[in-house]
């Protein structure tokens, strides 16, 4: 390389100078042939029995391509790469080591946030060097990315000038995390909901005890009389009996094998205290109009249910979507209870009483024999 002459004075000139000298190393060390490493594909049988498989590798080093570091090599400081850039190169190498063999396994994304080996002479036949390895690992479920866990390492050592088998160190740490997330997934599956690949719901309807103000619904327990504990809230109304129903739910979710179950509990309900009738209208045919009720209630819940079994919900967002399904049936419910009493008057009305008795018996029939 030719000798550049500069003329500068006092600071300006020493500034310069520095400057030059580290442009000229930097163009030098670009220079240089880098010592290419390659990579074998000898995998460890460890990895062979894996639960995933490597779908891509992307590179967030700070400075990409295929050059990671610099070696010692032959008494020379040289670049040290791999044969083709380093996302690319570590793709093929883990994908090799933990191939795709069928569809159940799970897609692992890694992203590479370091991965360096930086060596220096010390003296005669005598170099230092240090190696390190950073990635992270993640998946795609509904095209939403969930992370799962990270694996970080390094080691130094010294070795003589002339021999050492860098390659071997590289795929050793390069196994290791491999291990480290087959490790990770075998502890965490069926217990982590971030490895659920299915969202099930599974229901459960509250029906074995009654408390002192609240009876659950149950075919095998109808209303009686001894039910309605209320008083008459609005004084000179016309009506005869009055039954409060209502439902709610309670959701709890836990990981089961490759799911994740969707425990929702189910509570239909009448208030004794909200729910009255009048001494001279505790007949069986007032008593059947208020049962009605309830069971117009219970017609809602299932169709809430089914609403749910056949509707878009996904692990990252089905709290949102059960939350609006259960308003929905709420106004539902209300809406289905005015226009049954308005129908049939209150029950006043025999014949428009008897059509939807025969309406809503059919769809509770149908409700339980299926179950």
């Amino acid at each position: 390389m030719n000798w550049i002459q500069y003329r500068l004075t006092n600071k300006s000139r020493t500034n310069g100078l520095i400057c030059l000298f580290i442009f000229l190393n930097l163009v030098s060390f670009a220079q240089i042939t880098p010592e290419i490493i390659t990579l074998t594909r000898e995998p460890s049988s460890i990895i062979r029995s894996n639960k995933f498989f490597v779908q891509d590798v992307d590179d967030k080093r700070k400075t990409r391509g295929n050059v990671f570091g610099k070696v010692i090599s032959f008494g020379k400081e040289k670049p040290a790469a791999l044969a083709t850039p380093v996302e690319k190169e570590l793709a093929s190498y883990w994908s090799y080591a933990a191939p795709r063999r069928n569809a159940e396994l799970l897609p692992l994304q890694i992203t590479i946030k370091d991965f360096q080996i930086n060596e220096k002479r010390l003296g005669p036949n005598r170099v230092s060097g240090d190696i390190k390895l950073e990635v992270t690992f993640r998946w795609y479920r509904n095209m939403v990315p969930v992370e799962l866990t990270n694996y970080q390492t390094s080691a130094t050592y010294t070795r003589p000038e002339k021999e050492y088998d860098h390659e071997k160190l590289i795929r050793q740490m390069l196994d290791q995390a491999l291990i480290h997330f087959q490790k990770w997934m075998a502890s965490n599956n069926g217990k982590n909901p971030a490895l659920s690949k299915n969202l099930k719901i599974v229901f459960n309807e509250v029906t074995a005890q009654d408390k002192a103000d609240t009876v659950f619904y149950s075919v095998k327990r109808p209303l009686v009389w001894s039910d309605f504990q209320g008083q008459k809230s609005r004084p000179g109304s016309r009506y005869a009996a009055a039954v409060f129903t209502s439902f709610a739910y309670e959701g709890h979710s836990y990981p089961k094998d490759d799911d994740l179950i969707l425990q929702i509990d189910l509570k239909i309900f009448m208030v004794k205290s909200m729910s009255w009738g009048l001494p001279e209208a505790k007949n069986a045919g007032t008593l059947r109009h208020e049962q009605l009720h309830f069971d117009i209630t219970r017609v809602v819940v299932e169709r809430f249910k089914k609403r749910l079994e056949s509707g878009e919900l996904t692990i990252e967002d089905y709290d949102s979507e059960i939350q609006y399904q259960f308003l929905e049936a709420f106004r539902e419910m209300n809406r289905e209870q005015e226009a049954y009493d308005a129908a049939t008057a209150h029950g006043l009305n025999a014949t428009a009483q008897a059509e939807w008795e025969r309406k809503i018996s059919k769809e509770i029939l149908d409700i339980y024999s299926r179950q």
